[in-house]
């Protein structure tokens, strides 16, 4: 029988929650909870998984909490978990749990193991658990926990993950090997950069023994190959890459990828081996959004007991856009100074420190960059975002140029208008307005562009 008050708190928490998510995040974590009970202040939610516990614990816990208090009228609020009648996952309420991001307790049921741990060359920092989600990594992220959660029966294999350099993929592909390493449901693991592979590949062949290689491989539930953009220099080496490939996919070995391409952009790769990364689902990260941002800086400096105020993160976040390893490079160097010198951190401090860093990953791109790189993209020629050509394609494209510029350089209005033809700082400011409504109302097309171009650039100004 269907609990009528128990469904009405349920519609009203998910609406007012929303207020608190992008629709991405809403549908992908909060549209699957069910609240099967109702007891004064105490809440229990069905949930699909354990993965969707430990993730909204760790991302969405005040959200959670601030909503369901607004629907019930209640000051304090207990909150449980429930996947079926022998789980239950309750959430404390302490203010330590408040001020900081929950970590997780992993089972340990094959970590005791070091040696059998080593064998996997898994790094263990690399975890869901401290994995931010925004909206340039939400599919990776889903995709990467349902292979962690289905390792032996997963709908797709292979998973390939693809984005420019130091957005995380490393990072997520590792997270679902230690996920099934400690939840124990894959003991054999192995974890390979794509040129130790190759050498492995070219070694074993040298010394016979490539047969013996490739009966070991199969005896891994999980293998993962990082950077497989690096194949495509391996060009000896191929032919055999396809056979081994063919050899441990139908033998039920689960395969993860990455790189920082779409196979169709790997150039000098076999047909073959491209046709068979695309066999299962390929998916990409992107440039973290300022949101995004902010929490990798928040989480980061907590990681180390560094904590920053607001003005401070929110500095970092805006000035640093390209990836999460420079951030992550941010936070190091300002926690260098903190420890040292045992001084406070204040925006002039972190503008000072971050300098040189903020610099150098701007210095190679500037306005002209910019339209070479989104005249590429829409495949028209460069000099008429500069014109007064009014097509429907080129102005769409111009628009999108100017934007760009406006958010991605420290340059004005003024000075943009010129370079696109002596235009009036109004145009500019009007173009990017025209274009950021879009990205507003979560335009598909455009968002699209952006940040296939947002790609581009990144990878680009390295």
């Amino acid at each position: 029988m269907v609990d009528k008050k128990a469904l009405k708190v349920e519609e009203g928490f998910k609406e007012k929650i929303k207020e608190f998510l992008n629709l991405n995040s809403f549908n992908t974590w909060i549209k699957p909870l069910k609240i099967v009970q109702i007891d004064n202040d105490k809440i229990t939610f069905q949930v699909p998984s354990k993965v969707h516990i430990d993730y909204i614990k760790g991302q969405y816990k005040n959200a959670l909490d601030e909503s369901l208090k607004s629907v019930l009228g209640v000051n304090e609020i207990t909150i449980k978990f429930l996947i079926d009648a022998d789980t239950d996952f309750t959430i404390v309420e302490t203010e330590e749990v408040l001020e900081k991001i929950p970590k997780l307790k992993p089972k340990n049921k094959k970590r005791s193991n070091i040696s059998e741990y080593k064998e996997t060359s898994l790094n263990p920092k690399y975890t869901f658990d401290n994995f931010i989600q925004g909206n340039g990594n939400e599919k990776a992220v889903v995709s990467a926990m349902n292979v962690a959660q289905q390792i032996k029966n997963s709908q797709y294999n292979p998973l390939l993950i693809f984005g420019g350099v130091g957005l995380g993929k490393t990072h997520l592909v590792s997270a679902i090997g230690n996920y099934v390493f400690e939840e124990g449901s894959a003991e054999n693991i192995l974890y390979l950069t794509s040129d130790i592979f190759v050498k492995q590949i070219v070694n074993n062949i040298k010394t016979g023994k490539i047969d013996e290689y490739k009966e070991y491989l199969i005896t891994k539930d999980l293998i993962i190959i990082d950077d497989i953009q690096f194949f495509a220099r391996k060009e000896k080496s191929q032919e055999e890459l396809f056979h081994i490939f063919n050899y441990i996919y139908n033998n039920n070995g689960q395969i993860v990828l990455t790189s920082d391409f779409h196979p169709n952009d790997i150039h000098q790769l076999d047909e073959r081996l491209k046709s068979r990364f695309k066999m299962g689902l390929i998916t990409d990260v992107r440039p973290p959004d300022l949101e995004t941002r902010a929490a990798i800086i928040r989480l980061k400096s907590e990681e180390k007991d560094f904590k920053l105020s607001n003005d401070v993160i929110m500095f970092i976040a805006h000035n640093i856009n390209t990836n999460v390893r420079d951030l992550e490079g941010a936070i190091v160097k300002l926690y260098f100074y903190y420890s040292n010198f045992n001084k406070e951190i204040t925006v002039t401090k972190a503008k000072e420190l971050l300098k040189e860093l903020m610099v150098s990953k701007k210095s190679t791109l500037n306005i002209s960059k910019i339209q070479d790189i989104v005249s590429e993209y829409f495949k028209i020629p460069k000099d008429l975002l500069l014109k007064k050509t009014r097509t429907q394609e080129v102005a769409q494209a111009r628009a999108v140029a100017m934007y760009l510029c406006t958010t991605q350089l420290k340059s004005t209005t003024t000075s943009i208008g010129m370079h696109f033809g002596g235009r009036e700082h109004s145009t500019v400011s009007h173009a990017t307005k025209k274009i950021q409504n879009k990205l507003n109302i979560q335009d598909a097309d455009m968002t699209n562009i952006i940040n296939e171009i947002l790609n581009v650039i990144n990878l680009s100004t390295y």
